[in-house]
């Protein structure tokens, strides 16, 4: 083996430990943004089980929503038989007092409960918006998810790379 040789050999390997020097760097880079998005992912993750309970919160007060609605839906009808019998009833006195009494307090009943379901409304609302959110946070998970998997595999193809030239 000439000295050439030698030097070439030295060179050769000069170059493949500086090669192998920057796929460790590049590695820790990887690893590094790996355990980054990872990070995030969990994150992403706890704020999709506060999503799907707030999903819930809703679901119920939709419920709630709907069963105030027939409730109310009652009560005008109630209003407009009351307001039947009472001209009905105008041509007795005594009977009059009493209907107008009952009819007061249906109407008291049902502007209440109209305020509730306009507040049952946009308590609606606020979670509707919020649902959105947590959807479009929820596409980010996927996407940060698939990126997380693209970056471990090209991570796992620099440590095979270094594995090889080791």
């Amino acid at each position: 083996m000439d000295h050439t040789d030698k030097s070439d050999l030295v060179a050769q390997v000069k170059q493949l430990v500086a090669e192998n020097i920057n796929l460790g760097i590049k590695l820790n880079e990887h690893e590094f943004t790996a355990a980054f998005k990872e990070r995030e992912m969990l994150e992403m993750k706890q704020q999709i089980v506060t999503g799907n309970e707030l999903i819930s919160k809703l679901d119920t007060q939709v419920i709630e929503l709907e069963l105030l609605q027939n409730y109310m839906d009652d009560l005008s009808n109630e209003k407009e038989g009351g307001i039947n019998r009472e001209m009905n009833f105008q041509q007795h006195p005594y009977h009059v007092t009493d209907f107008k009494y009952q009819l007061d307090d249906l109407k008291q009943q049902n502007n209440y409960l109209q305020i509730q379901v306009a507040d049952l409304q946009a308590q609606m609302q606020e979670l509707s918006n919020r649902n959105l959110l947590l959807q479009q946070q929820v596409s980010r998970v996927a996407e940060l998810e698939s990126h997380l998997v693209d970056e471990e595999q090209q991570s796992n193809k620099w440590k095979a790379l270094a594995a090889l030239k080791k």
